[in-house]
């Protein structure tokens, strides 16, 4: 019966679309906006390279790859076109000769600044720029006296010693991570992971879109309830039974659609793990479950479209699927936390082992929403 099911949902175009596409363009654009949203949000600044060394463009490389701040590379024109129109910030200049200072060993002065009485964060900006260039200096030092020591104690050395002692010195200003997780699987061998848990944008985002419109395919409970349902009470497998196999029907058309969009996901923004898609199969059957069970509380359509948009952007919210919650309340992060939308809040997904409450909680939501769909359905006259 849910083979059949399936089909006469797949001859609805309509609702094809809908589940399969919506949830789908709904989260690339939402993300691209919210990408959008937070890259204006950044503060913009110019940086001009005259010296066009590598040590310069090592430094620009390095301050564009900064996330709180918008480094642009521009020529000294364009920028002081952009500063007078407070386009940008400020500006920092790296002039002729600038490895030669770095090299000598000097890092007063090295870069010119320019800005307006209006700039907002130069001091802030100015602190990341001469980070930057100490680390440099300090490089060079450093290396400058490896080659010096070799030669005060006649050791021999190679002619990348300077280079070697150099990248050396570099490597040391990597951080290394706080803490790493070593787990077994495949049989003996060992697996170490840095543990990285991040809020990615795409995926929880789509856990919005598909819980709203699970609970808006699920509204044939609703409209069949008065007609269908009191024939289906006299049938052999009984209302359950149907009630079952549709559920089952939309559950299995989901989980196709999770297939799809980790497919894409992975196509556009290169997701690493399996683990993702997992959780994200887990989810949608909590997402029917959740949206049945609510379908089967209501007796009106209009009200049941409200009462759904209401509760799926607040657990949304308190899940963390636009924003991190844990810059609201420390008390809502902790709640987000036995939310089923907090499986998709990892960016590189652990092992099973390592989330175990996560899924132990959707599991206990699918169970409990059954429980109460049965009995909802009983209690049907």
């Amino acid at each position: 019966m849910i083979n059949e099911k399936i089909k006469q949902l797949l001859k609805r175009p309509m609702l094809v679309i809908m589940i399969f596409f919506l949830p789908l363009i709904g989260t690339v654009i939402s993300s691209s906006f919210l990408a959008k949203v937070q890259s204006d949000s950044k503060i913009p600044v110019a940086l001009v390279d005259q010296d066009h060394s590598k040590m310069s463009k090592q430094v620009m490389d390095r301050l564009q790859k900064t996330t709180e701040i918008q480094f642009l590379s521009l020529n000294e024109e364009q920028a002081r076109k952009q500063l007078a129109k407070n386009k940008i910030d400020s500006i920092f200049i790296f002039p002729n000769g600038f490895q030669q200072e770095v090299e000598a060993g000097n890092y007063q002065g090295v870069i010119d600044l320019l800005t307006l009485p209006s700039s907002v964060a130069t001091e802030a900006v100015r602190e990341v720029v001469a980070s930057e260039v100490t680390r440099l200096t300090t490089n060079v030092k450093a290396a400058n006296e490896v080659r010096f020591l070799y030669k005060v104690y006649n050791i021999h050395a190679g002619p990348d010693l300077w280079k070697e002692a150099y990248h050396y010195t570099d490597n040391q200003w990597k951080p290394k991570p706080l803490m790493t997780i070593d787990y077994e699987g495949q049989g003996t061998k060992k697996h170490t992971k840095q543990e990285s848990v991040q809020i990615t944008g795409y995926v929880p985002l789509w856990g919005f879109f598909t819980l709203l419109l699970c609970c808006i395919t699920s509204d044939w409970m609703i409209k069949e309830r008065r007609h269908l349902f009191k024939r289906m009470k006299t049938m052999q497998k009984g209302l359950y039974g149907y009630v079952r196999s549709v559920s089952a029907a939309y559950a299995v058309l989901y989980v196709l659609q999770a297939l799809i969009s980790f497919a894409l996901f992975k196509w556009l923004y290169g997701m690493e793990s399996y683990g993702v898609l997992l959780y994200m199969c887990i989810y949608v059957i909590v997402c029917v479950a959740f949206s049945t069970w609510l379908a089967s509380e209501s007796q009106r359509v209009g009200s049941y479209y409200m009462i759904s948009v209401v509760m799926v952007t607040a657990l949304s919210i308190i899940g963390g699927s636009f924003f991190p919650v844990g810059e609201l309340s420390a008390t809502i992060e902790r709640i987000s936390q036995w939310l089923p939308q907090h499986l998709l809040l990892y960016q590189h997904a652990l092992p099973p082992t390592f989330i175990w409450k996560e899924i132990a909680v959707s599991i206990a939501c699918i169970c409990l929403c059954a429980f109460k769909i049965v009995w909802n359905v009983r209690s049907i006259k």
